[in-house]
């Protein structure tokens, strides 16, 4: 009798197994990449990964990890980090990655029309026509900006590691500049980006994540070619599933593609995800006030971080 093929491990297929054939959109993406991507697939309506967002201001920038870890004995599988609120994270998201963990990084990125980066300079107004033509001032600080960032990605990069890369977040929202010039202006810039941190800096080990705000609108979709993880957030004031707001995403982004929450308030309770079918792929509950017991209890956390559902830094296959 012919030997029966080995079994596959649900929790960890790469391309070379034949296990995954999911294409990154970016062709020339690293196999760390790729072997990221494909466990996002594996587990997109299995199970959800857990993320905390770091702030660095507070007693330094593992506060909200060292937290998670004394209350619950686990780190969260995904770190969340912001050039915005700290231009010097590379180290850090390199570091994540080598213990084991999954870095994703955003951008609360200053207008380029302003010399202001970070938090208040990402509600100033901009002109993206302007900052996306060659030559201008706005040109050159938005190049000056995407490069100081690829430096910082790259940290991880020349780890081994890949980033879940969510750039110009919460988008069709009116309080960022990438919005604010609506989705045609918005996609403009998306496609940009993408090229010039492909093409130009030769960064392969990213995983493009778009995010959504909490209404998403299909204008606001630069094309599957240029998204690889779908995404939305809101802040909701209770732990329910937030159904509509995952349907509203899969119904532009298609039933297929791993759709993140990817920054909540109060983190979800796994028991209704599961029975309500809102199929996140992973949440990223936002820093400081956030994890105080106010928003979410030390008990949410040992639920959360202990629950079957919920997937924990420790849980992780080796994506190394």
């Amino acid at each position: 009798p012919s030997t029966p093929a080995p079994s596959t491990p649900p929790v960890s297929p790469s391309p070379s197994n034949g296990a995954c054939n999911v294409a990154p959109v970016d062709p020339q993406a690293t196999a760390a990449a790729r072997r990221l991507l494909c466990y996002l697939y594996s587990q997109y309506g299995n199970h959800i990964l857990s993320g905390q967002q770091e702030s660095t201001w507070i007693d330094g920038p593992d506060h909200e990890i060292n937290y998670i870890y004394r209350n619950t004995g686990k780190y969260p599988a995904i770190r969340g980090l912001d050039m915005g609120d700290s231009p010097t994270f590379g180290s850090r998201a390199a570091a994540w990655w080598r213990s084991g963990g999954i870095p994703m990084v955003g951008y609360h990125m200053g207008s380029p029309a302003q010399d202001s980066d970070g938090y208040a300079g990402s509600q100033m107004n901009a002109n993206i026509n302007a900052a996306l033509t060659p030559g201008t001032a706005d040109n050159r600080r938005l190049l000056q900006r995407l490069d100081a960032v690829a430096a910082q990605l790259k940290m991880a990069g020349d780890a081994g590691g890949a980033v879940l890369w969510r750039p110009y977040h919460e988008a069709g929202g009116t309080w960022f500049w990438w919005s604010k010039e609506g989705g045609a202006a918005y996609n403009r810039l998306w496609q940009y980006t993408f090229n010039y941190m492909t093409r130009t800096k030769g960064l392969h080990h990213l995983v493009w994540m778009h995010p959504y705000n909490g209404e998403p609108q299909s204008s606001f979709y630069p094309g599957k070619q240029y998204v690889d993880v779908g995404g939305a957030d809101t802040y909701a004031p209770d732990r329910g599933p937030l159904t509509s707001l995952y349907n509203a995403t899969r119904n532009i982004v298609g039933g297929t593609v791993p759709i993140a929450l990817h920054e909540n308030g109060r983190i979800p309770d796994p028991n209704q995800l599961q029975s309500s079918g809102a199929k996140w792929v992973l949440f990223n509950t936002w820093h400081s006030s956030f994890i105080e017991p106010s928003t979410n209890p030390v008990s949410v956390f040992q639920q959360v971080y202990h629950h079957s559902y919920v997937i924990t830094r420790d849980e992780l296959p080796n994506l190394r």
